[in-house]
């Protein structure tokens, strides 16, 4: 879709910290996150909702979010990784992953640094712990 910007950022017409990527996904951090760590799973290919998404597909994507919630699960020391799908902010599927350290805020942070994200960035690319 033109307008998308998860599918400029799977296009890398726009960027974002990527914490993975393969010819169908790419996950990335929230630039405005509910808690350290959170993460945006998403399939390139564009589909609005999640009930669009073929069964391969929602097969794929949410093994691919289950390989990432456990690295982000060690490497941040949460205690649980929440994980929801929604679509209304960026109408474009996508599964978040939020680690939860025993307190959820209600508001997500505005705004994080782009140095803040790099270091959030580096701890789960650098992480070698059992996952």
């Amino acid at each position: 879709m033109e307008n998308c910007i998860f599918c400029k950022i799977g296009k890398k017409e726009i960027p974002a910290k990527v914490i993975y990527e393969d010819k169908d996904h790419i996950a990335f951090l929230d630039i405005r996150p509910y808690t350290r760590g959170h993460t945006l799973v998403i399939p390139k290919k564009h589909y609005i909702n999640f009930l669009d998404l073929p069964k391969s597909e929602v097969t794929e994507l949410f093994g691919l979010a289950q390989e990432i919630a456990k690295k982000l699960k060690s490497a941040f020391r949460a205690q649980l990784i929440f994980l929801s799908v929604m679509g209304e902010e960026v109408p474009h599927t996508h599964v978040h992953l939020i680690p939860y350290y025993g307190v959820m805020p209600f508001e997500r942070r505005a705004d994080p640094s782009s140095e803040d994200l790099d270091g959030v960035l580096s701890q789960i690319k650098n992480y070698k712990g059992k996952d």
